[in-house]
């Protein structure tokens, strides 16, 4: 699934639709807008997008009514402005915009959604802090009363927003924290070195354009690069990169967890 660096990929190449006014859409599986079609397509009609941005993994539309819009990737979504033919064969909406430019969400299991939420509703408030500040990082982590592990405590998005398992597993190994330690075993030395480096690995994940283990594609159809950086993500059974010893991989919370047994020991 897309986390943050790819969604705000994403978002800095769709900031073009900025001031673009929606004409029509064409829906190839209802069930992607979580609202009757014709409402959705009532609601917007002829307005412009005056913002695009990102809110943790959410892609979000401001609308010149006061709406929002927000587009949830999931596992295979994706936004491209020309579909390849085999896209085409996955497509779910496509936005035409009245200068006749189109925008397609493509996605092949069809986990992605689109929701509009009015301009009188709360916008997305579940959501916690992003994690692209050292300083709101560790107050999020550090006011955190969770007993969980602290790598459940990373992808629990009301606590900090935009942070999935690759990242975390990322972030874990360079701030040598066992994914099993519970969040209030932490030590603040470790906390303070945690909320230092998440942003970091954000940042630089960004800066390569996200990671493409599989589905995840730019709105160019291009993947990112920082598969290439990774080092424990997928990386089961090779050499650590600090140590020599095997990465292990394990399940927590559910989600394949990857670490160094040497690096990241487990406090008793």
């Amino acid at each position: 699934m897309p986390e943050l660096p790819e969604v705000e990929t994403v978002v800095r190449e769709l900031q073009s639709i900025e001031g673009k006014v929606l004409d029509s859409l064409v829906s190839y599986w209802d069930r992607t807008i979580e609202e009757p079609v014709k409402g959705f397509l009532k609601a917007l009609k002829g307005r412009e997008v005056s913002r695009v941005f990102r809110r943790g993994k959410y892609i979000c539309l401001e609308i010149d009514s006061g709406d929002f819009v927000t587009i949830h990737l999931r596992m295979t979504g994706k936004l491209v402005f020309e579909p390849t033919e085999r896209d085409m064969n996955y497509a779910r909406v496509e936005f035409i915009f009245k200068d006749k430019s189109k925008l397609y969400f493509i996605d092949i299991r069809k986990f992605g959604r689109i929701k509009r939420w009015p301009a009188k509703e709360p916008f997305l408030p579940t959501l916690g802090p992003e994690p692209l500040m050292e300083d709101d990082v560790y107050e999020a982590l550090k006011s955190c009363r969770s007993v969980r592990d602290i790598k459940k405590v990373l992808l629990d998005q009301s606590v900090l927003t935009g942070v999935g398992n690759i990242y975390a597993d990322e972030s874990l190994f360079l701030s040598r924290i066992h994914p099993l330690t519970s969040l209030q075993k932490v030590s603040t030395v470790k906390l303070k070195k945690l909320s230092s480096v998440i942003p970091q690995v954000m940042h630089a994940a960004i800066n390569n354009m996200g990671t493409t283990l599989s589905d995840y594609r730019n709105t160019k159809n291009v993947g990112g690069e920082n598969q290439n950086y990774l080092r424990v993500y997928g990386q089961t059974g090779l050499p650590c990169s600090v140590c020599k010893t095997s990465i292990e991989k394990i399940v927590v919370g559910q989600r394949g967890t990857h670490f160094c047994p040497k690096c990241q020991r487990q406090s008793k």
